[in-house]
């Protein structure tokens, strides 16, 4: 796995470097590292593979297991604080290489939307919060109130990551902005809650383009009457892409308040969702088979 990272982002670097070094000098981040240092993509895939790992600390990761078991792979590794210092340079290029990993997703035509609260801090704690001021605001979900960002996201049936948007935790899950940015791209039936019910300007947006959005629990039952029974068999599925949530918090670490600045915050959600992007269990569904697994 860890090879198949390396490679992967080293191709990515070596044809994108251009266009990252551009937006590194255009963010005030880009300094020429030295040539024993290590390089972007060797820093990117350390950061990846830290959340495919069982480690929940940074800290113990870097300094028990990549300095000491990934030295071979790795010969050129540099102290705990220079590479921590060395992580907000992996900002631009692990956004452009979401990007890119969602692009490679298979199109199938069936595709799930919904959204996740990233929590900053406890909500007690929200009026001192420093690390993401200007960057969280409150929002509401299900659960209740949190103060923090909203990733908003979209999976086709396979579990895989379609679009990405990271917004402010008050931003709705049917704002136009947003809705459109995660589904230009796509034409199919794109299956989402009651939050995403569209008004007609919306619909005639997305009827336009080709595509169609399906609410999986309407307000009203007379709205599903019309609905294709393939459409109503896929829509029962909805829960699938709150597996892909649940495991990438679970498993790759999405969520946590134990940033100190809001680059690295950044870059730990970048990373994770790239690290799932290679997980090799993801939950799929199949309506032959009745559930998802």
């Amino acid at each position: 796995m860890l090879t198949e990272i390396y490679v992967d982002v080293d191709d990515f670097c070596k044809a994108k470097m251009p266009l990252i070094a551009k937006a590194l000098h255009h963010c005030g981040l880009y300094k020429k590292l030295h040539p024993s240092q290590l390089t972007l993509a060797e820093l990117m895939t350390i950061l990846i593979y830290y959340h495919l790992s069982p480690y929940k600390n940074f800290k113990a990761y870097y300094t028990r297991h990549v300095l000491t078991d990934l030295r071979r792979d790795f010969p050129d590794l540099v102290s705990y604080d220079r590479f921590v210092a060395l992580i907000p340079r992996t900002l631009i290029a692990l956004m452009l290489y979401l990007a890119y990993r969602c692009s490679r997703s298979i199109r199938t035509g069936l595709y799930y939307i919904d959204s996740t609260s990233l929590a900053a801090c406890h909500p007690k704690r929200a009026h001192q919060h420093r690390t993401l001021k200007g960057f969280a605001s409150w929002g509401k979900t299900s659960t209740g109130w949190f103060f923090g960002l909203k990733v908003h996201l979209v999976i086709n049936h396979l579990g895989q990551l379609m679009q990405v948007r990271i917004t402010e935790g008050r931003a709705h899950d049917a704002q136009a902005n947003v809705l459109f940015s995660l589904t230009k791209d796509l034409v199919g039936w794109v299956f989402g809650d009651k939050g995403y019910l569209l008004n007609l300007e919306k619909q005639a947006f997305l009827e336009r383009e080709g595509q169609l959005i399906w609410a999986a629990k309407t307000r009203k039952p007379k709205q599903a009457v019309d609905w294709p029974v393939a459409a109503k068999r896929w829509a029962r599925k909805r829960s699938l892409i709150e597996t892909v949530i649940g495991q990438s918090k679970a498993v790759c670490d999405l969520e946590h308040s134990r940033h100190r600045s809001a680059t690295n915050a950044f870059v730990n959600v970048y990373a994770s969702l790239v690290a799932y992007s290679f997980y090799e269990r993801k939950p799929t569904a199949s309506i032959n088979m009745g559930t998802a697994y």
